[in-house]
């Protein structure tokens, strides 16, 4: 991948420490297996919310897959459903949810931002709803965007400007990877959110970040959530036992 588009996923907002401590709390678990047991058969089965997967791990929601693998989107879904466990498809997908829930055999469950206003937040609710989605995970922890700062010195608001000379010294990290180069254009070029449905058509890429600026949820904003989506709702992004 690009510097641009593997920091994307390598990296977290402001100096990282978040992302630092997240590891460390992986980091701080050990196992103690029990040995001499006999194990006829590994059995990982659970359920989640009611539904049966078969391993004890969801597939989270990340934005602009398809900038990472053509179509990214459907592959990860069809590879969670096919290994047995549940994908969550995010507001900020580069495919239809149509098109992701058709791909995949398993479960789908739809990660909600409240970008672009309360109508188009209900436009996709109900989307999710009529292709089967059976969750709906609605972010809470997101009222202004990170300040990513390896996107600033990637120069990603350049390279999604639009600007030819802004652009140009930050070319060669993807002139490096001619392989990714060539998918990525073949799947269309910069991608768009098709969920986010405006009045003018699919959110541009370049204006995600105004648009999470925008989209800060209130408890409130839950009552007429639940009056649009009778089934399953997660809340994600809860950090306190009071917000608990």
């Amino acid at each position: 991948l690009p510097r641009a588009v593997f920091d994307y996923i390598d990296g977290g907002a402001e100096a990282e420490i978040t992302l630092r401590a997240n590891c460390r709390a992986f980091e701080d678990v050990t196992f103690r297996p029990r040995s001499a047991v006999a194990t006829p058969r590994c059995d990982l089965r659970t359920s989640v919310l009611g539904t049966p997967v078969d391993l004890p791990f969801l597939l989270a929601p990340v934005g602009s897959s398809r900038m990472f693998y053509p179509r990214g989107e459907e592959a990860a879904a069809r590879a969670a459903g096919d290994a047995g466990t549940i994908y969550i498809l995010s507001t900020l997908s580069g495919c239809r949810v149509e098109d992701v829930k058709a791909a995949t055999r398993g479960p789908v469950w739809y990660q909600l931002y409240l970008i672009g206003g309360r109508d188009v937040s209900l436009g996709a609710i109900e989307r999710a709803r009529n292709v089967g989605c059976t969750a709906l995970v609605v972010t809470i922890d997101t009222p202004v965007a990170g300040l990513r700062e390896r996107d600033v010195r990637n120069g990603t608001r350049e390279l999604v400007s639009g600007r030819g000379l802004a652009r140009l010294p930050h070319t060669f990290q993807f002139l490096a990877r001619p392989g990714w180069l060539r998918s990525y254009l073949r799947d269309g070029g910069l991608m768009m959110f098709p969920n986010i449905r405006l009045p003018t058509g699919p959110m541009p890429y370049a204006d995600v970040g105004a648009a999470l600026a925008e989209s800060m949820v209130c408890w409130d904003d839950l009552s007429w959530i639940r009056d649009a989506w009778r089934g399953r709702i997660v809340v994600k992004g809860v950090h306190t036992a009071d917000d608990a």
